[in-house]
């Protein structure tokens, strides 16, 4: 399916957007948080708790959440989850301005936020093959990733805009307005988008919560998905706090050049998404996976090496086209390999694990950034990736079809 086509599809129009708003609004929400913390304590330790404390609520809450989304109304739940998502940030604005916003109160309503964040993500993953075709999946996963990748190109920008002319209450207020109408986009899709097209009886809500885990062990291509991208987390992970000692330390410059790397990157991957939607070559998962680590492993892992700016913006950019396909492959081949009326406890089981592939990456990145210094870090991180990715190439028996998967209309055959 062709993006005009798509696009002339108007429940996933108005998905597309309302997503756009939400995630902008989320993005400009974290740059908003970080100022805020620092405003109300002066300290950088309490801004990485904070985050890391968000994180923690976003696996804890996943495989509670993804039962949920089985065996409840998923337009009721995602279209209250938003609606709380905008209260808890107009509370937070509300509280700042009028300086009754201590801290530990400060780490309660984050930690809220990040259980209510995995609410939005996976309703969208579970609701988006009933929006579309099963021949558009991939070109949808792709127009949504297109989306992540504007977001992560002009959010941070916007934020920092909107802080500094603005200020932190009202900037606040502004990430509300975005879950609002992110709410409303979800009210306006047809109810019968968001359920289930395979009747089955609930089991007790215990035995729900391992019927995920049950699965991923029944379908070995998507356990070996699940446990590459936690392993593909964690090899990155280092790059995110060695990227501004780095900047600091060995480029001499400040944060405008930080910025320039990371929207270096971030066109890098509106590139790489955008080719990929377009061309949609048709080779095996493998060796397309493998490809991928390698090249990302081989691109960032310069970044250690350069000891200018200029050149480690091109090998992020690099880095960035060669990552973008990674997250397009990943969630078509989730909903492929999942049956509609488990995606959702078996998405929350997956984002439990995945998730913490990144905050372990960053935490060893700080603990490496101490032992070996910045550069040597991103090297390490580099090398990694690449180990990963002949590991990933050589474990051809891991990647074996399901046989009751075989019969899919795919663009891309597993070997």
């Amino acid at each position: 399916m062709t993006y005009g086509l798509l696009w002339a599809n108007r429940p996933f129009r108005i998905l597309w957007m309302g997503t756009l708003a939400m995630r902008l609004g989320m993005q400009i929400g974290v740059i908003d948080l970080t100022w805020l913390v620092l405003k109300s304590t002066g300290s950088g330790e309490k801004i990485g708790l904070a985050l890391a404390l968000y994180a923690v609520g976003d696996i804890v809450a996943s495989p509670f959440v993804g039962v949920l989304l089985d065996r409840w109304s998923r337009k009721i739940l995602l279209s209250m989850d938003v609606l709380a998502q905008g209260l808890l940030f107009m509370v937070l604005g509300i509280l700042f301005a009028v300086h009754q916003l201590p801290y530990v109160l400060l780490l309660g309503l984050v930690f809220l936020g990040g259980i209510l964040s995995p609410l939005a993500y996976l309703g969208r993953m579970i609701i988006l093959p009933n929006v579309v075709s099963e021949e558009a999946w991939e070109t949808a996963n792709t127009a949504m990733q297109l989306n992540m990748n504007l977001v992560t190109l002009l959010g941070p920008a916007l934020g920092g805009v909107l802080v500094a002319l603005i200020g932190v209450s009202v900037t606040v207020m502004v990430t509300a307005l975005a879950s609002f109408f992110y709410c409303g986009t979800l009210l306006s899709l047809p109810h019968g988008l968001y359920q289930s097209n395979q009747a089955r009886k609930p089991e007790p809500f215990k035995e729900e919560m391992v019927a995920g885990w049950r699965f991923l062990r029944t379908v070995p291509l998507l356990l070996t998905l699940v446990v590459v991208t936690l392993c593909f987390s964690l090899t990155y992970g280092p790059l995110e706090p060695a990227l501004p000692i780095l900047v600091h330390s060995i480029f001499h410059a400040g944060p405008q050049m930080l910025g320039l790397l990371w929207s270096g990157f971030a066109m890098g991957a509106v590139a790489g998404t955008f080719l990929w939607g377009y061309y949609r070559p048709n080779w095996s998962l493998r060796p397309v996976v493998a490809g991928i680590i390698i090249l990302w492993g081989l691109f960032s892992g310069m970044v250690g090496v350069t000891a200018n700016p200029w050149l480690a913006i091109v090998f992020l950019a690099l880095g960035g086209f060669t990552y973008a396909p990674y997250n397009i492959l990943y969630s078509v081949w989730r909903q492929r390999l999942v049956p509609d009326a488990l995606r959702g406890k078996v998405f929350g089981a997956i984002n439990s694990v995945t998730g913490i592939g990144l905050p372990l990456g960053q935490a060893l990145g700080g603990f490496l950034i101490g032992a070996v210094g910045a550069p040597d870090t991103v090297k390490i991180g580099g090398v990694a990736c690449v180990i990963l990715g002949i590991l990933v190439y050589a474990k051809r028996s891991l990647w074996i079809m399901p046989s009751d998967a075989m019969e899919l209309k795919v663009g891309m055959a597993a070997e």
